[in-house]
């Protein structure tokens, strides 16, 4: 049996059912002969987005645990507490759910680069709820310390406070000394991802500041599985049959049942989807968004995606590339600043990369552009900074 389904738009969709039993006939769901536009509604449901409340963060435990010892531990010798996570990890919803240990926390983001103490102090005044205006950190130092108010302060994307130029670390060096000079007053929680830490590891021995270090331990397969099954809540899975298959996965297949069949295709999508996310709640999230092929009423076509291989990078691109990985995102400017290069040079590099789909671009409030990693390539392009760069990190 047959099923072509014609849309309003001309384009045709071609399945193959299970009750197909002629002999040398391929006898499993095959692949549609073009992707369509999925649903707002279903695309919704895998929106990425950081959670607030404990309630709804799952697979997290053993870290909400520690980050309640890091406290407990904060009473007694004063250590600023540090969270190391790849993008896409979970750190954000983490830090944010975490709140519940210490209500009155205040949270500090710095998704866009802060690159003058002018505008450190104003964030930090801001978050404190100081309404005094500071010369310097010196002099926020000595407010705080000689108040009676103690703090919790979290702060996100430390990386953020340094440029790789000469004098880039200025910034970043007087604010850990800021830390460590009002960390009785103030329990400092700071979030960093994996490539600034070790990249700031090696030019500045970023971890010896940090005597407690909490580092986001992968999600495990079957919470994955369980997440993205939650994600299809509602719709019937119909599993597609993925491109090179092995020869003895194509004889099973033949050989099984329709039910048998999908059990099958559905492992191998989800084994597919562990070993790219790699424990990576958000590049799972992306890859079963994906590897949606088509939404028919109710019913979901899943076929696993195939990712892209480059293998026509030049070194230019790779340094860009590492540049962001340290920075977390950069604007052109600071493009220019970090690696030398001429604006025109830049542009042209980051028109390339966008057009590879290796980079995204982000923006804020006052419109501020600056490019960032794209999720669905972060391993991918770790292992050639790691093959091609020389670069030795976990």
């Amino acid at each position: 049996m047959i099923f072509l389904d014609k849309l309003e738009n001309g384009i045709s969709f071609l399945y193959k059912l299970f009750d197909i039993d002629k002999k040398n006939e391929v006898s499993v769901i095959a692949e549609a002969e073009e992707k369509v536009q999925l649903p707002e509604e279903y695309l919704e449901r895998f929106t990425l987005y950081p959670l607030q409340n404990k309630d709804f963060l799952k697979n997290r435990e053993s870290e909400l645990k520690s980050l309640e010892l890091a406290f407990e531990n904060w009473k007694i010798t004063n250590a600023p507490l540090l969270v190391v996570n790849d993008p896409g990890e979970g750190g954000t919803s983490l830090l944010h759910a975490s709140t519940y240990i210490y209500p009155t926390a205040k949270i500090l983001e710095t998704n866009h680069a802060v690159d003058s103490y002018k505008k450190l102090l104003v964030l930090l005044t801001t978050v404190l709820r100081i309404d005094i205006e500071f010369k310097s950190l010196k002099d926020l130092e000595k407010y705080i310390n000689t108040s009676e108010d103690n703090h919790i302060i979290i702060l996100e994307n430390i990386e953020r406070l340094f440029i790789r130029r000469i004098r880039g670390f200025d910034l970043l060096e007087d604010f850990l000394l800021f830390l460590h000079a009002t960390k009785s007053k103030i329990y400092w929680i700071i979030s960093i991802n994996k490539y600034s830490f070790y990249y700031l590891n090696r030019v500045k021995y970023f971890s010896s500041h940090f005597s407690s270090i909490i580092h986001l331990k992968p999600i495990l397969e079957e919470q994955l599985k369980a997440e993205i099954v939650n994600r299809n809540d509602g719709y019937q899975t119909v599993f597609l049959k993925p491109n090179n298959l092995s020869k003895k996965l194509e004889k099973q297949l033949k050989k099984a049942t329709k039910e048998e069949r999908q059990v099958i295709l559905e492992n191998i999508f989800f084994k597919k989807l562990a070993n790219f996310s790699k424990g990576n709640i958000s590049k799972a999230i992306l890859y079963a968004r994906n590897s949606a092929y088509n939404v028919k009423e109710k019913t979901v076509f899943i076929k696993p995606i195939k990712i892209r291989v480059f293998d026509d990078l030049s070194l230019n691109d790779l340094f860009i590339l590492e540049a962001i990985f340290q920075h977390r995102s950069l604007s052109i400017k600071e493009l220019n600043i970090v690696l030398r290069n001429s604006d025109r040079q830049s542009r042209l590099s980051i028109e390339k990369l966008l057009e590879k789909q290796l980079i995204r671009l982000t923006s804020n409030l006052n419109k501020r552009i600056e490019y960032r990693i794209n999720l669905m390539y972060l391993d991918s392009l770790k292992e050639l900074l790691r093959e091609r760069l020389n670069r030795n990190f976990r």
